[in-house]
């Protein structure tokens, strides 16, 4: 299992077992043909999770101290910033395995960052300063990330 995946696992059986969650699939299963199939689910986020808000969530995991914008697609971008309302929130949980950090970020900045900025990354400092921390707790060899982030 890639490490995406692993973040993508541990994440989930993080939020508590009293809320909905629902993961959305992805376009590239084999079966489909992967990014060549004629016919690919066009997700505006990887889950869904309900605990009396609607979340609309993209995880990525990354090494380094930035996200680069080639792996966050544009039809994303305009999608979880148009589902962004009241009782919604949609955003991006972005994991920096190097350091071991990991940041809900709504979708509203990281748009506002792409239609202002000229760089071809997010760098970690725009999203500590826009993100909310989430806390991890390592347990053996996997996390488990606390989601009070979403209790507010």
């Amino acid at each position: 299992m890639n490490d995406g995946k692993a973040f993508e696992r541990d994440f989930m059986s993080s939020v508590p077992d009293d809320w909905f969650k629902y993961r959305l699939n992805d376009s590239g299963g084999a079966w489909q043909g992967g990014d060549k199939a004629r016919f690919t689910p066009s997700n505006i986020c990887d889950f869904i999770v309900y605990n009396g808000k609607l979340w609309l969530l993209e995880l990525k995991s990354h090494k380094g101290k930035s996200i680069p914008l080639s792996c966050i697609r544009a039809k994303q971008v305009e999608g979880l910033k148009n589902a962004y309302k009241k009782d919604v929130k949609a955003g991006y949980v972005f994991n920096f395995r190097d350091i071991n950090e990991t940041y809900f970020v709504n979708a509203w900045d990281i748009y506002i960052f792409i239609a202002n900025e000229t760089r071809k990354s997010i760098p970690l400092q725009y999203i500590r300063q826009t993100g909310t921390i989430i806390p991890q707790v390592l347990k053996r060899v996997r996390y488990g990330y606390i989601l009070e982030f979403m209790e507010g």
